[in-house]
């Protein structure tokens, strides 16, 4: 009703009495007049677009779990790249069974293949990334296990007894985009980051996800993660049929193929979209017990 008023008024306004006033004072209402854009104009303005999508992908942001809604499966975040999240799964393990070992008789309970597998983990991974000198210096280096032996025995203690403290929350990783490692093209949406410890803790609790509130994700460009499994068939005892039982426990479903070929097929058949990237895994990593 008021639109139609205000056309009234315009209509039986003076200045707009003749019909070639009222075309050209209706013209703005009804056509936008074009700008012609100098091409140099043109060119840096598209520029500049280019470079601030540029800058926003290279940024990494940082989001919560409950944001993202996720239940995200461990075995997925251990297989194929992170046998060190196995390595300490096996060693809490092991604290869960041996508790009375580990408290009455530690040079016993580090005896355990669970333990040695551990401290090849502490020495050839953890502190020959964060500290090179320590990882080479074995006499400095015992004391040091000793202790990161003590402190995750008291963060099992603690969440066995407290349960989880989401306060500090497990940071997952992901990639935009994922870039292939050691030649795997991985297509998982979520990487092992850090608290591994934590998850592994959750793990032998019997907590086979990560839900929400347990974890956020840094989002990094051209992400490359962790391939701690290539290391470890170096520095590890690890024998090809462990390595196959590994493979075999995540892309068959829980099931200890022992050959490349029965687990190639088992997946082809029952997980066909992980078959091309099962391919770049054995590829890689097949050839390092060529001596075995």
């Amino acid at each position: 009703m008021m639109d139609a008023i205000g056309l009234l008024r315009r209509l039986t306004d003076p200045g707009l009495g003749r019909p070639d006033q009222l075309r050209r004072a209706a013209a703005p209402l009804t056509q936008k007049p074009v700008l012609k854009v100098a091409p140099a104009t043109m060119y840096w303005r598209d520029l500049l677009g280019r470079v601030q999508a540029r800058v926003a992908r290279s940024r990494s942001r940082l989001v919560a779990g409950r944001d993202l809604g996720d239940a995200v499966d461990i075995a997925r975040l251990v297989c194929p790249l992170r046998y060190d999240l196995s390595v300490r799964i096996d060693f809490i393990r092991l604290l869960r069974e041996e508790w009375g070992l580990y408290e009455t008789n530690l040079p016993a309970f580090l005896d355990r293949p669970e333990s040695t597998a551990y401290y090849v983990w502490f020495k050839d991974v953890a502190c020959a990334r964060f500290q090179p000198r320590l990882s080479r210096d074995t006499r400095r280096l015992a004391p040091v296990f000793v202790e990161r032996v003590h402190e995750t025995a008291r963060l099992w203690k603690s969440i066995q007894t407290d349960g989880y403290n989401p306060a500090t929350p497990i940071r997952l990783r992901a990639g935009d985009p994922v870039c292939p490692v050691n030649g795997k093209i991985i297509n998982s949406t979520y990487y092992a980051g850090d608290g591994c410890h934590r998850m592994a803790c959750l793990f032998v609790g019997g907590q086979t996800q990560l839900l929400p509130e347990h974890y956020e994700v840094l989002i990094q460009p051209n992400f490359r993660p962790l391939d701690n499994t290539t290391l470890l068939i170096q520095h590890l005892p690890l024998d090809r049929a462990g390595y196959l039982r590994f493979i075999s426990g995540f892309y068959c479903a829980g099931g200890e193929l022992d050959t490349p070929e029965a687990i190639l097929s088992q997946v082809a058949m029952s997980k066909p979209d992980l078959l091309a990237e099962l391919e770049t895994v054995l590829a890689y990593d097949l050839p390092r017990f060529s001596g075995q």
